[in-house]
């Protein structure tokens, strides 16, 4: 007898950086091409948020120059866990992503007697 194992769709936050040296109309296009590779993979957006342009904590070196500054993307999808890993390779070939986040979201707690241990 086969068992059929259902597919937990989860809630994720993926950030990712892009060099502060961009154009607006260069990240608007790494941007579409991120939603482009969610789209490919079937994972739902439910969020998208632009942080803009901040500075770095430390400089990060990319294609051989220091960056001290960059453009950062959040975004909050909804997937199940077997599509994460083919999607952040897809990911890796971006070139114009400096690093990137992938983390699962943790559920809210809607009252602080959720919180309570018994």
């Amino acid at each position: 007898m086969d068992i059929l194992e259902t597919a937990r769709v989860r809630q994720y936050e993926l950030t990712y950086l892009m060099p502060g040296s961009l154009s607006s109309s260069e990240v608007s296009k790494i941007n579409e091409a991120v939603e482009k590779l969610l789209k490919k993979h079937g994972i739902k957006i439910l969020s998208q948020d632009d942080w803009g342009k901040k500075d770095l904590a430390y400089p990060i070196k990319f294609k051989s120059k220091k960056n001290y500054d960059g453009f950062y993307n959040h975004i909050v999808i909804e997937t199940d866990a077997s599509k994460i890993g083919e999607f952040e390779k897809g990911l890796h070939l971006i070139q114009e992503i400096i690093r990137h986040l992938i983390v699962l979201a943790e559920a809210e707690t809607s009252s602080v007697e959720d919180l309570k241990v018994e």
